[in-house]
């Protein structure tokens, strides 16, 4: 009875510890008004060290990440602090970054860009094409298709204005793969 009682407050405090460094990261999703709640973790791997990335989904099919470095929330590229993915019927939508405020911002490298929206335009070739990455599990060098037209992305700043461009921009198809799968970070 005793190794049982025992046992149980363990469970409880560790249950209780895990609650507790939830809720604080929890926090750091809060600060994204775009992210619908409630919410809930997605992935978490957070080292002895506090230092790891982290995900969070919800109802809407969005998923917003971010890392932390010391159980802070760590600043990355161009002052990006969270990425923000919109997916609709399981395709990627769109992808907005964030600062630590939950403002959106844009790489300054770049020409600002924050909002990258993702117009799948010929969704069989690309269903196709998902096939051979998805038996592949993604590691498989594929020649550029972007020529090809099938995936069209719309590019926005951090104050939510198109970006300009005269001609317009297509991704390959296994770009926008590692998109969907989240490979890529600030």
């Amino acid at each position: 009875m005793r190794l049982f009682l025992l046992f149980n407050l363990f469970l409880f405090q560790s249950t209780l510890l895990f609650a507790q460094s939830d809720a604080k990261y929890h926090g750091f999703a809060d600060r994204i008004s775009q992210f619908s709640k409630p919410n809930k973790v997605l992935y978490k791997h957070i080292d002895a060290q506090g230092n790891g990335p982290i995900e969070y989904t919800n109802a809407k099919k969005q998923i917003l990440r971010f890392r932390v470095l010391n159980h802070k929330l760590q600043i990355l590229h161009g002052g990006i602090a969270y990425q923000l993915f919109i997916y609709e019927n399981n395709y990627l939508q769109k992808m907005a970054t964030f600062d630590s405020n939950g403002k959106l911002a844009g790489e300054r490298e770049s020409q600002n860009e924050a909002i990258v929206e993702f117009i799948v335009e010929k969704k069989e070739e690309y269903l196709r094409k998902k096939k051979i990455l998805d038996d592949a599990e993604g590691n498989i060098d594929m020649k550029d298709d972007s020529q090809e037209q099938i995936i069209r992305i719309k590019l926005f700043d951090s104050n939510n204005r198109p970006i300009i461009d005269l001609h317009s921009k297509y991704i390959s198809s296994k770009e926008y793969y590692n998109y969907c799968h989240r490979m890529y970070w600030p």
